[in-house]
């Protein structure tokens, strides 16, 4: 497990290269209040190409000693030792079938990671970015948190969920779907 205190302070160096949304299941550890992952960390550079721009961010991860590998769309992963641990941060654009519509970035929330802040996408968003990618992973995490929301231990906008539902436009049909599939039941 990876403190939220040493996350926020590679994602304060990240700063460095590039501005971000954190897209990830970070979200929901976020919202749960934890203070600490055994995750990766999941990032949507800003005004960055990390496919365009690859030789910018390889000189970066060397400076910093860290090490560049790849996510399962090809996009990179930063690989960051810390101690006896490593934390992977995946960074992501839309390319192939990865979409985040710029309204879900424009609207990321400010939370604190550590003790510095950065913009995250509400828990709302994150759960339509699982339902429009539906992978069977996807659809597992979509489960546990309506299991979680049935517990009280996260609180959903069904208003937010059903409106930004429709920045997938043609996808928004099959996420409502998708949604309705798992428990979540939107108008």
């Amino acid at each position: 497990m990876i403190s939220f205190e040493k996350i926020g302070d590679i994602l304060r160096q990240i700063q460095e290269l590039t501005d971000f949304v954190v897209i990830g299941d970070t979200v929901v550890e976020l919202s749960l209040n934890r203070k600490s992952t055994d995750s990766d960390v999941d990032l949507f550079p800003l005004g960055f190409s990390v496919i365009a721009e690859y030789d910018r961010l390889t000189q970066f991860v060397e400076r910093q000693g860290w090490d560049l590998g790849s996510t399962p769309i090809d996009t990179p992963r930063l690989v960051i030792p810390l101690n006896d641990e490593q934390l992977q941060v995946d960074l992501y654009e839309n390319i192939q079938d990865f979409f985040v519509p710029t309204k879900i970035l424009e609207e990321a929330e400010t939370r604190k990671i550590g003790k510095w802040e950065f913009k995250v996408v509400k828990l709302e968003d994150y759960i339509l970015l699982k339902a429009n990618a539906f992978r069977e992973e996807d659809e597992e995490e979509l489960k546990r948190i309506v299991q979680l929301v049935g517990e009280r231990k996260l609180k959903i906008d069904l208003d937010t969920l059903n409106r930004n539902a429709e920045l997938f436009e043609e996808n928004s049909k099959s996420v409502r779907e998708r949604l309705a599939s798992i428990g979540f039941k939107l108008s």
